[in-house]
């Protein structure tokens, strides 16, 4: 009995390697279009937990600043003549209320005094050499915590673009922070201090409709008259991060608005713009 025994051909051995090369470049393809989305995706997720846990942690501390128990216990803890004044007070409160950074003190075990590591608090970029809250050189940087005037420092958030804080107040003591009188009228005023006389003297809404975007003049207006930084009840924190790394393909050319900074980017990073507002409870009685 004889055998029918056929094999491939040179051609039809070719056509199958042809095809079997065209099924495995497009199964490659395709896990590297996956692979780099997944990157894409986690790259975007690690910035986003990046900033939102710094800004978290920033507005649970500047919600305490002020925070003095000797000065409001109702108790004559210093000069015994049943009077609870100032006298025994740490004197809590903002220290600076620059645009580019944030000090504040309060006084955390009542001792009277400000001294201790936790109670002397400062928010700034590590590399920030002018102090205006963004980046030098266009790079990224870190957030900073210090403690005690600067000699503890610790990160908060890394690849930092900018930050930025303006802040509310009430000037004439009626308890709301205080607004433009228009027109139009009924918005808040959110303000900082240029870095000039310890005072708020720049405020950033010039158009004064209650909302800080492009349409606001970059860098704000003067404030009149200057405000004491006693008289500061909420502060205001924008906090621009990116990813770690360049995504191919994309370019980022949308102008992000970081207090008075307008910043466009234009180049391949993603961006992820923050921002959220503390009322200072223990300054002024505010709640």
């Amino acid at each position: 009995m004889r055998l029918n025994i056929k094999g491939l051909t040179l051609v039809e051995l070719m056509i199958a390697m042809a095809i079997s090369l065209v099924v495995f470049g497009l199964i490659y393809q395709a896990y590297a279009a996956q692979q780099r989305a997944r990157t894409r995706e986690q790259l975007v997720v690690d910035m986003q937990q990046n900033a939102r846990s710094a800004l978290a942690f920033m507005r649970r501390e500047l919600r305490m600043a002020g925070f003095d128990p000797r000065a409001v216990d109702g108790i004559d803890n210093d000069s015994h003549d049943g009077v609870d004044d100032d006298n025994e007070s740490a004197q809590t409160g903002l220290r600076d209320a620059r645009q580019g950074r944030v000090r504040f003190t309060l006084d955390l075990n009542a001792n009277g005094d400000y001294e201790d590591n936790n109670e002397y608090i400062e928010y700034r970029l590590s590399d920030d050499s002018d102090e205006d809250g963004v980046a030098d050189n266009g790079a990224t940087t870190l957030l900073r915590r210090n403690r005690k005037d600067g000699y503890v420092e610790s990160t908060l958030a890394y690849d930092i673009v900018a930050v930025a804080f303006a802040y509310a107040f009430d000037d004439d003591g009626d308890g709301a922070l205080d607004t433009y009188a228009g027109p139009p009228v009924g918005n808040v005023i959110w303000a900082y201090d240029s870095g000039t006389d310890d005072d708020l003297d720049r405020h950033i809404d010039t158009n004064m409709d209650g909302v800080i975007d492009a349409s606001d003049a970059p860098g704000g207006a003067s404030l009149s008259p200057d405000i004491d930084l006693v008289k500061i009840r909420a502060v205001r924190v924008w906090l621009l991060a990116r990813t770690r790394s360049p995504i191919p393909g994309y370019v980022d050319n949308e102008t992000y608005v970081v207090g008075r900074h307008h910043l466009t980017p234009a180049n391949n990073y993603k961006h992820c713009l923050l921002e959220g507002m503390v009322l200072c409870r223990n300054m002024g009685g505010s709640d």
